[in-house]
């Protein structure tokens, strides 16, 4: 069953009193005393006339832990390296890395950050940090003088600004000239100018909304955990919260809606006795809230993430609910929670661990009070008292007053000889040094840091140099460990949220400087599932020690450089990445003012040849030219003899090919005439055909009209017949003399 709001306050209400039961109890009265003892403040145990400093092991044992648990990660520009799934991921995850720690340690304070979250967790038992997307409303004024058209021009290709000011300026003398020019040039032309525009002073407002992922540690105080959650990872708890302080013009800014009347009711809060004691160290107590300025009013705000069932389905999810009292501004699924924590020393299955002041705390009572038993034994031993003899009636047997202004010089009156003598304290502070020997090594061994100072100890001088470097080796084992849970449960969930945050929120390409070069990344173009690793130094020993090491490489890959296989073990890669870490090491972090990557270098030169190299070359080249030459001779005379014996193929196949043409000529020349020949014998026939039919028509017309006429007919047909004799034996002839013509100009 989905649940309601109300139900879901109910719920969160429930959560919030079971880890402030817990958050209230022991664990803050621990945490407040770290503090007291941190401050140095007062047990409460002094008198007056005595001593009442107060030893500051936990200030010391905390300062001088602190720079070597943070320079381990910002020793070098990049604390987190992603490693890419794939082949196709390389780009994608260097890109990562870059953006990430840019994001860390140069749109975010990075060192005040983990400086911040280390000194929580060394003192107060934890140490949180919480990131999140932030889009702030900047606004920026500027002064313009321009005409009114480019003006217009300007205002239309930036549509985020707007005139607030404006006033006419006076005209530039270059632009008048001009103008002046111009409008002679368009009389001279009969043309005239259009009226000039006029010549504004104007302020400009530019309102911008900007989007970037913000970092900052959390007070122990302010971050509840469920107690039910049994490890230092956040990524599976229940509940988590940050409760923390925030103006109406904060929460406004946020974009919620709320009233100043939301705020004032939330303005109730249970505390607990280390925020009272950070609050009062802050005066935050003594400055209420300015009731004129109603933006200025301070309410509690509750960002909650928790694992609960609210849309009904049977399966719990992240949630993230702001609320300000009872009244609920954000109710939505998260993916992750954005707030990572971590302890210096784990207790198992349980969130809160212990801190160096929770094992050195009860060493700063002891240091004080044999402090203060040193300091009253040698106040009494540099200012002894007084005997004074004094009779059976109690009176003195010398003059007090004398005793009680005593001066360089002075007199002391005494009525019997030895009234007044000294009362002797021996000074006992060298008694008490084998004790603070004690509890400095026990202090030692707690926390496993040994201060380096300049001092010897009791054994300083019947330790060996292995001895010294063992014990060397032991401190910094310890403080690595100690790195790589700040690692693993801070600042690797840290940077992996600051991926997923510009993953979900960012969505233009960011550039910024690199190595002296500018950087352009699109974080859209990620895959969300890169491995990552952190950089937490790398072999044993001090800075100095791992230079030393740095060095033994470096000189090894030169000696391995100057062997015929040391391009193969050795690489110009290899001894950038060794050249590039020692100066790390030496305190720059941009090696490239150093050293120059040869993968970002041009192909090199092909280095000079041997002379005898060269010689034998020079041999070997001539016998090749020689051979050649006579490859070239012989190819040559194949070719010419080729070359003939094609000629004299084409010939014959040339002249047979024209004797072949010349019988077909003549064959086609025998047909086309034979053909003309029938053609024209054809025409003839149809012509007598046509002539003779027309004629018998007419003979039959005439003897039907007639028959007197049947001789003379007969006389015309005889005559006919004769005519047509004579016409085919010229035809006849004349077809012969043209054949046998023709033969004989074929023939020659």
């Amino acid at each position: 069953m989905k649940m309601t709001d109300e139900s879901l306050l109910s719920f969160l209400e429930a959560e919030q009193d079971s880890s402030f039961q817990h958050s209230s109890g022991t664990l803050s009265a621990e945490r407040e005393q770290s503090a007291r003892d941190y401050r140095r403040a007062p047990y409460g145990n002094e008198e007056e006339g005595r001593a009442s400093v107060v030893s500051s092991d936990v200030f010391d044992q905390v300062e001088a832990m602190l720079p070597d648990l943070v320079d381990v990660f910002v020793s070098t520009d990049k604390a987190v390296v992603f490693e890419p799934v794939g082949p196709e991921d390389e780009q994608g995850a260097k890109q990562a890395t870059d953006a990430c720690n840019y994001v860390f340690y140069k749109q975010n304070p990075g060192f005040l950050i983990l400086y911040a979250a280390a000194k929580d967790a060394l003192l107060l038992k934890t140490g949180g940090v919480k990131w999140w997307w932030d889009e702030r409303r900047t606004v920026s004024y500027s002064t313009h003088t321009a005409d009114e058209m480019q003006l217009a021009m300007h205002l239309m290709s930036n549509p985020d600004v707007e005139v607030i000011e404006q006033e006419e300026a006076e005209p530039d003398p270059q632009a008048m000239q001009q103008r002046q020019q111009a409008e002679m040039q368009a009389a001279q032309q009969g043309m005239q100018l259009p009226p000039e525009p006029r010549r504004l002073r104007v302020k400009l407002k530019k309102v911008e909304t900007k989007g970037r992922v913000c970092i900052a540690p959390i007070p122990p105080d302010e971050l509840y955990v469920s107690t039910r959650h049994t490890s230092v990872m956040m990524d599976d708890c229940p509940y988590v919260a940050h409760v923390s302080q925030r103006t109406l013009s904060d929460i406004t800014q946020m974009g919620f809606k709320v009233t100043v009347d939301d705020v004032r009711a939330a303005k109730d809060e249970s505390t607990t006795g280390d925020r009272e004691f950070r609050e009062y160290d802050n005066e935050l107590n003594s400055q209420d809230d300015n009731e004129l300025d109603e933006s200025m009013i301070r309410g509690w705000l509750r960002e909650e993430f928790v694992l609960v069932d609210f849309d009904g389905d049977g399966i719990a999810e992240r949630r993230r609910v702001v609320r300000l009292g009872k009244k609920l501004l954000e109710n939505v699924e998260c993916g992750h929670v954005p707030i990572a924590a971590w302890t210096p020393y784990i207790l198992t299955h349980r969130f809160h661990g212990l801190s160096v002041a929770d094992l050195v705390g009860d060493v700063q009572r002891i240091s004080t009070d044999i402090l203060r038993s040193q300091l009253d034994n040698l106040s009494l031993a540099s200012n002894q008292e007084t005997v004074v003899l004094t009779d059976s009636q109690g009176n003195p047997l010398a003059d007090l007053d004398d005793l009680l202004n005593r001066r360089p010089g002075g007199v002391l009156r005494e009525r019997v000889q030895g009234a007044i003598r000294p009362y002797t304290e021996r000074w006992q502070g060298i008694e008490a040094m084998p004790m603070i020997e004690q509890v400095n090594r026990m202090k030692q061994n707690r926390t496993g840091h040994i201060p380096f100072t300049s001092s010897l100890d009791a054994d300083a001088l019947n330790k060996t140099a292995t001895q010294t470097t063992k014990e060397s080796n032991a401190v910094q084992k310890r403080t690595k460990m100690m790195a790589r849970i700040m690692a693993e449960a801070l600042v690797a969930p840290m940077f992996r949220g600051i991926f997923k945050t510009l993953l979900d929120y960012s969505m233009e390409s960011m550039s910024f400087r690199l190595n002296g070069s500018y950087v352009q990344v699109d974080p859209q173009e990620w895959r969300d599932g890169y491995d990552m690793t952190i950089n937490v130094g790398i072999g044993t020993g001090d800075t100095q020690e791992q230079m030393a090491y740095l060095t033994q490489i470096a000189q090894a890959q030169f000696a391995a450089m100057q062997t015929p296989f040391g391009g193969r073990v050795v690489t110009e890669q290899n001894f950038y990445a060794c050249q590039a870490r020692l100066a790390e090491k030496a305190g720059f972090k941009n090696p490239g003012e150093f050293w120059t990557d040869p993968s970002k270098l041009p192909p090199p030169e092909p280095p000079p040849p041997d002379p005898k190299v060269q010689l034998e070359q020079a041999k070997l080249q001539a016998s090749a030219q020689e051979a050649q030459a006579k490859r070239q001779d012989d190819q040559q005379r194949f070719q010419a003899e080729a070359q003939t014996q094609m000629a004299v193929d084409k010939n014959r196949q040339e002249m047979e090919a024209r004797q072949k043409q010349l019988e077909l000529q003549q064959e086609g020349q025998l047909a086309t005439m034979h053909a003309q020949f029938e053609s024209r014998a054809a025409q003839q026939q149809l012509a007598f055909d046509r002539w003779k039919t027309e004629l018998e028509q007419s003979v039959k017309v005439q003897i039907a009209g007639q028959a007197s006429a049947d001789k003379r007919a007969q006389m015309q047909a005889n005559m006919v017949d004769a005519e047509q004799s004579r016409r085919y034996g010229q035809a006849d002839k004349a077809q012969d003399r043209d054949f046998q013509r023709e033969q004989t100009a074929t023939d020659e």
